[in-house]
Formats: C-alpha cells, sequence, structure tokens
C-alpha cells in the first residue's frame, strides 16, 4: 500500500476518534451545565485521539502489508501509542505543576512490564500454535505404498 493510502486513513481514523471523543465530551459537559470547553480538554481529546488511533493500527491493522511491515507497523504503533499515553498521564493527572518524576517513572515502568509481558505471552502463544500444527501435519502425512 502506498504511503499517501496510508496517511489518508490514519488521519481519517484521528478525525473520527477526535470528532466521537468531543462530541462525547460536550454532552457530559451540557449535562453539568458547564458552557465553555477549556483548552486542556481538547489537549486531551486530540492526545486520546491520536493514542486510541495508533493502538488501532497496532492491534487491528487492516492495511496489505507484508507480513515484515507488519510486525515493524505493530511495534512503531504500540510504542507511539504508549508514549502518548504515558505523556497524557504526565500532563493532565497531576494534581500540582510541578514535574512529577517519580510518578512518571512508575507510569514507565508499568507499561514498559505490561509490553514485554504481552511480547512473552504472544511468543509462547505462537511457538504452542506452531508445535500443534507440526503434531497435526505429521499426523496426516501420506503414507507411501511399496
Amino acid at each position: 500500500m502506498e504511503f499517501h493510502k496510508c496517511l489518508k486513513y490514519f488521519l481519517k481514523n484521528i478525525f473520527q476518534a477526535s470528532g466521537c471523543l468531543l462530541i462525547i465530551a460536550a454532552i457530559l459537559l451540557e449535562a453539568n451545565s458547564i458552557a465553555s470547553i477549556n483548552t486542556s480538554l481538547l489537549w486531551q481529546i486530540l492526545m486520546l485521539a491520536l493514542a486510541y488511533t495508533f493502538y488501532k493500527y497496532a492491534f487491528a491493522n487492516n492495511l496489505d502489508l507484508g507480513k515484515r511491515d507488519q510486525l515493524i507497523s505493530f511495534t512503531i504503533c504500540s510504542t507511539v501509542a504508549s508514549v502518548i499515553v504515558v505523556l497524557w498521564l504526565w500532563l493532565f493527572t497531576r494534581p500540582v505543576p510541578a514535574v512529577d518524576s517519580e510518578m512518571m517513572l512508575i507510569y514507565l515502568i508499568i507499561i514498559i512490564v505490561v509490553k514485554g509481558a504481552v511480547y512473552a505471552m504472544m511468543y509462547f502463544d505462537g511457538q504452542k500454535q506452531a508445535r500443534q500444527l507440526n503434531e497435526k501435519l505429521s499426523e496426516y502425512k501420506p503414507v507411501s505404498r511399496e
């Protein structure tokens, strides 16, 4: 697939996710009788839409890519999405304006541990499935007639 088609598809998904989150935020703000949306909320919506889109590309990629390109796309998209989530947590969930590096470090460690656990589970599951498939194929091996 050409790069401009991938970019077009990616931008379309970002706008859809941003629009959906903006509509949800507007409904919730209206229900709470808040008349305006502040800049912080708009940045959060944009960051969450970016993270959602990157995770969607990483885990539910339906583009016509080769096996190697899918692996590269998965790795890059999931890493960028994790970085965006950590950045969102660092920028918008801290109670004081000072940088809380200790909490940021905890978030990064948790994300790295979870990502490592997921990769390990995927690897072991793939090995197990390959072994089962090889056993089934060896059972159906044609018998030579002499």
